[in-house]
């Protein structure tokens, strides 16, 4: 098992809730490090602004390309 960081701003934090905090994305130049990413790593997510952790999410499967959110952040 390997941890990633997964950093959000209050923003992104409020984006991610809204959408049902079961998804998480990054920046298309993070791509090689999600090719890495295997079923029972776990993100460790940090909330910046507030300097808090926030949460820790399992991953269940491969990293997937999906459609942008609406929000440009």
């Amino acid at each position: 098992m390997n941890y990633w960081l997964d950093l959000f701003t209050g923003t992104t934090w409020q984006e991610f809730r809204k959408v049902g905090a079961n998804i998480s994305g990054f920046r298309e130049g993070m791509r090689p490090n999600a090719r890495r990413e295997k079923a029972g790593d776990v993100f460790l997510c940090y909330l910046t602004g507030v300097m808090r952790w926030v949460g820790a999410l399992e991953v269940t499967g491969p990293s997937t390309l999906v459609a942008p959110c609406s929000t440009r952040f």
